[in-house]
């Protein structure tokens, strides 16, 4: 792995940089807000903020997904002249893939991390109104430029049985799988929970 890519504990600052997503995930905290707070960051006021943390930034997608803001191609282009490391956290799929390539080209030493939640043709029955497919294909796009792209999977019952030729797609196309196991369940009979006890955080 290359030195420039960028660790988690490395991080700076963790921004939301809007407060949209275009995704209808079950488990968000979104759906106990009635109105999503905050604002879509400008490039204004993101040139300030980049005078305190000018080491490393992650656009975050705890509450929205950084690909909504219209500005962040423009982001990504001063974080790379200003050598401040960074990373994105996504799950939409609103953007198409003239759009990453762009955002990509901007600055190759992104770190991107995608919520797709099993095989492309299954994560939107968690990532509601997602495509997988061209997630994949934005993921595949990033890897084949050499990035450190990382696929993080959530467990759930409809793909805990296909964990490992997820795995196996990852590395066919040097992309880096990263499992992870929710403890986010409405009870034992929650139809999402995975049946293997092993994929349930406690």
């Amino acid at each position: 792995m290359m030195s420039h890519f960028l660790k988690e504990s490395n991080w700076d600052l963790v921004i939301d940089a809007s407060s949209l997503c275009s995704l209808q995930c079950p488990k968000c905290i979104r759906n106990n807000i009635k109105k999503v707070p905050g604002e879509t960051l400008t490039v204004d006021r993101f040139k300030k903020l980049i005078k305190y943390f000018n080491r490393s930034i992650t656009f975050s997608g705890q509450i929205s997904d950084p690909v909504m803001n219209p500005h962040l191609l423009t982001f990504l282009k001063i974080l790379h002249e200003e050598n401040i490391l960074s990373g994105i956290h996504t799950a939409s799929s609103y953007r198409n893939l003239d759009w990453y390539e762009i955002a990509y080209n901007n600055n190759l030493k992104t770190r991107w991390v995608f919520g797709l939640d099993g095989l492309p043709n299954e994560s939107h029955l968690y990532r509601k109104k997602q495509d997988g497919y061209k997630i994949f294909e934005a993921m595949k796009l990033g890897a084949s430029k050499g990035m450190q792209i990382i696929w993080q999977y959530i467990v759930f019952k409809y793909n805990e049985n296909h964990i490992e030729e997820s795995k196996q797609l990852a590395k066919d196309y040097d992309i880096t799988f990263e499992l992870n196991i929710s403890s986010r369940w409405d009870g034992p009979d929650d139809p999402l929970i995975p049946s293997n006890k092993l994929y349930v955080k406690k």
